[in-house]
């Protein structure tokens, strides 16, 4: 009989760490959802990839101090809604719009998952953390397109206003 006790102990004491572990994994997804509401704006880039046809790499990297040298655009403005929609702005040097990618983002855990639905449809998905004003984004993506996630991508991210 007390042996069947203990086993409805543990039973039940597991039963409570799973909730509350439960209950802070959504706690930190809602804060990293609610974080990541609003406009974003690159400060560094680093691309390194992987071409399945060619030996070595290649890296693409910019920074405040020379993306529209590097880029030929300013940096890229996301603007993440509390709806679950987002879209991206790209300008030219001359601050025209030059593209707007639109679609839907959520988070799991640590990682965001981008489903553009215009112009193109295409997925992503990244690694996120917020601190302060600050993300970073990092992950496998198909940069060159050729069909093979296989090139890494860094990217900080400043949030605007």
């Amino acid at each position: 009989m007390e042996r069947s006790k203990n086993i409805v102990y543990l039973i039940a004491g597991l039963a409570v760490c799973f909730i509350v572990f439960m209950s802070a994994s959504k706690n930190r997804q809602g804060s990293l959802s609610s974080q990541l509401i609003g406009e974003w704006r690159n400060v560094y880039v680093k691309i390194i990839i992987h071409n399945k046809t060619k030996a070595g790499a290649t890296t693409v990297e910019a920074d405040s101090t020379n993306w529209e040298a590097r880029l030929g655009i300013k940096p890229i403005r996301t603007h993440f809604m509390e709806d679950g929609t987002y879209y991206s702005e790209y300008r030219n040097k001359k601050d025209s719009l030059v593209r707007r990618p639109s679609g839907t983002w959520s988070i799991t855990g640590d990682s965001l998952t981008m489903t553009q639905l215009k112009p193109d449809k295409s997925l992503l998905k990244v690694h996120v953390k917020i601190d302060n004003n600050h993300a970073t984004f990092s992950g496998l993506i198909d940069f060159d397109g050729e069909g093979v996630w296989n090139d890494e991508y860094f990217g900080i991210q400043r949030k605007f206003k």
